[in-house]
């Protein structure tokens, strides 16, 4: 898997997911957990399709460990990104701020480099900052 790109910028983690999402994936409700090495290079993408479109924290923290704990127990030091799919426009909504904290919280608790929560929407795509989720 040596051609697999890194993500070792937001132009490269943008240009990665702008190419690797068909149009019709970027309008359901999901969410897609892209593993990556030490190196940030992407190792592997995990798709969890038709998620609720507002998850409970408990429930998205639940998710987001399966991921994270795998990341976690190899030892490789490797990194997640997660990524947000859903209809309608990119203004960050409640549920998409349950999932970033769900985010930032599993992996701190788990010593799991987390690079980022991005969104993509049919129309567009964002990285979620820490303001977007206040």
């Amino acid at each position: 898997m040596s051609d697999s790109p890194v993500l070792d910028s937001p132009e490269a983690i943008d240009a990665h997911l702008g190419s690797a999402l068909e149009p019709w994936e970027r309008g359901r409700h999901g969410v897609r957990f892209v593993l990556c090495d030490v190196d940030n290079q992407v190792r592997m993408h995990c798709p969890v399709e038709d998620v609720p479109p507002s998850p409970g924290p408990d429930d998205a923290a639940e998710t987001i460990s399966i991921f994270a704990r795998a990341l976690a127990e190899s030892g490789d030091g490797g990194a997640l990104l997660v990524v947000l799919t859903r209809p309608g426009s990119s203004a960050v909504s409640d549920p998409d701020r349950v999932w970033f904290h769900a985010a930032y919280q599993v992996c701190n608790s788990l010593n799991v480099r987390l690079l980022g929560v991005h969104l993509m929407t049919p129309a567009d795509q964002r990285r979620i900052l820490l303001d977007d989720a206040l």
